[in-house]
């Protein structure tokens, strides 16, 4: 038996409280694109965070194998069924943020870093977690003082059918745009112009602008005026579009870099290697960001691997 702790919205647990799931690889094929949520088995128990309301809503025990779910007005994911085995008092949460941020005594293994905790769930629907997170957890739910009325916590406006499962929210500003601004800082240590969100048509010569849509980059430095190295930094998406992109800018491209977890490398990997910019691709983990931003050795290293 494994634990989990399962990152999900209030609303899809309102769609469903009796699932939790994890969308399709790509349409039409049944198969989780977060491979990790493949592993979860019938039998294991999961911790369920409702993101961007920073509230547990239980504990349960996975009560089914992995199955498609047809034809639902909310979902179109790989799902399993789920059964309560631990909940907090009738009408309460769990406020998990308020547990993180007083209990300065509990060390977690899932967040090694527990002042940027969020940052270990973000874009994932579930991570797989110690017995001893587990159980730390699991006492939270007896504790009155972090007990939160389920009135006073509502669902975060979403313009999308259904909550978008996986997607943790920072209070403060997007975990995106934090490794965007931390790009800049590197980028001008290096001696580099760098151009937030520049179009495609940007980093091509004037006499060669994409016409059909307004595509955008999230970041690109500037070398020596000469040539480009633009960043896209994939915390979710569409790796497709992700591809489709960075080929409409290759050829003016010294080298192309994207931040990703290490789950989607072997993806991203596999859509770019039958186009002319697979040689140029550099993937950096969002963890060697963090470390050459305090760190001059990793810095240094961070550099050699984007030009080696």
């Amino acid at each position: 038996m494994n634990y989990w702790f399962i990152v999900h919205g209030l609303k899809a647990y309102e769609q469903h409280n009796d699932l939790i799931g994890c969308r399709l690889k790509k349409p039409g094929v049944h198969e989780p694109w977060f491979k990790q949520f493949s592993e979860i088995k019938k039998g294991d128990k999961i911790v369920y965070y409702a993101t961007g309301s920073n509230v547990i809503v239980g504990i349960f025990v996975i009560d089914s194998d992995m199955r498609y779910l047809p034809n639902d007005p909310y979902w179109d994911d790989m799902v399993f069924d789920i059964r309560p085995i631990e909940m907090p008092p009738n009408g309460y949460y769990m406020d998990f943020k308020k547990a993180i941020s007083i209990d300065k005594r509990a060390n977690f293994d899932l967040f090694p870093k527990k002042e940027t905790w969020y940052s270990y769930l973000q874009g994932k629907p579930c991570r797989k977690l110690s017995e001893h997170d587990f159980l730390i957890m699991k006492d939270y739910l007896r504790r009155s003082e972090l007990l939160v009325k389920i009135n006073d916590v509502k669902p975060p406006e979403t313009k999308k059918p259904k909550d978008l499962i996986g997607e943790v929210e920072n209070n403060k500003s997007s975990l995106h745009d934090s490794f965007i601004d931390s790009l800049v800082t590197i980028g001008e240590i290096f001696g580099f112009e760098s151009i937030r969100k520049p179009s495609v048509n940007d980093l091509r010569p004037e006499g060669q602008p994409f016409k059909a849509k307004d595509k955008a980059l999230d970041l690109a430095w500037k070398i020596f005026g000469l040539t480009y190295v633009p960043f896209e930094v994939q915390v979710h998406g569409s790796v497709p579009d992700l591809i489709y992109r960075l080929h409409m800018v290759h050829q003016w491209s010294l080298k192309i870099v994207v931040i990703a977890d290490e789950e989607w490398h072997e993806e991203i990997l596999e859509a770019a290697q039958v186009y002319p910019f697979a040689g140029k691709l550099v993937l950096i983990k969002p963890k060697e960001i963090e470390s050459a931003k305090s760190n001059f050795e990793e810095l240094k290293k961070l550099r050699q691997k984007i030009f080696e």
